[in-house]
């Protein structure tokens, strides 16, 4: 049984077409996952100001295209639960490298409880808020002025809100900022205004 030359060029031109099609297949997919280079990469459950120590229901991890940049964020494979925040971070934004540091720095930095009137905070103050604490004189005090406490505060937790017209926040100081906080609170009406 002899081939004619035509159904040779017919089968080659069809293994041929196959080969083109299985080749433009392969390069489609290699180039469609080149480009699609997504990272998991840690972002913030909830707003975080400096101070704070990050815990783990701070974090949920989010999958990004980050082609050029993905060297400033933290990957999910980095623990950095226990890091201290150095610069705020809003909700639902990815964590930069550049925000957090070692918690050693911690111990530059303390938890103080402030009780107050209701009316001297602002009534929707949640935790990773930056705020200004200033106090004002009450009748028979030293403070003649209002003076400001403490600039650039962060709000760790909103500790308390009852009927009684009172409360409690826990702030996040600095060494230098407590004694002058502390030694106003008995004799002055601590106000908190919210940074913005």
């Amino acid at each position: 049984m002899k081939i004619s030359a035509i159904e040779i060029l017919k089968n080659s031109r069809l293994a041929m077409g196959l080969s083109l099609f299985i080749i433009a297949l392969l390069a489609g997919s290699l180039i469609a996952k080149e480009a699609n280079r997504s990272v998991s990469v840690w972002a913030s459950q909830g707003d975080l100001a400096p101070g704070e120590l990050i815990e783990p229901t701070d974090l949920k991890p989010v999958s990004v295209l980050l082609p050029q940049s993905a060297k400033n964020y933290l990957s999910t494979s980095t623990e950095i639960v226990g890091t201290l925040v150095i610069s705020k971070i809003n909700s639902g934004d990815l964590i930069p490298a550049a925000s957090i540091a070692v918690a050693t720095d911690a111990m530059t930095h303390r938890y103080v409880p402030l009780t107050l009137e209701l009316t001297d905070l602002p009534m929707d103050l949640k935790r990773g808020e930056v705020i200004d604490i200033y106090a004002i004189a009450k009748r028979d005090s030293k403070l003649s002025t209002p003076e400001l406490l403490a600039a650039n505060v962060s709000v760790s937790q909103v500790l308390e809100r009852n009927n009684s017209g009172v409360g409690s926040v826990l702030v996040i100081l600095n060494n230098s900022q407590i004694l002058p906080t502390l030694q106003l609170l008995s004799d002055c009406r601590i106000i908190i205004v919210r940074s913005i």
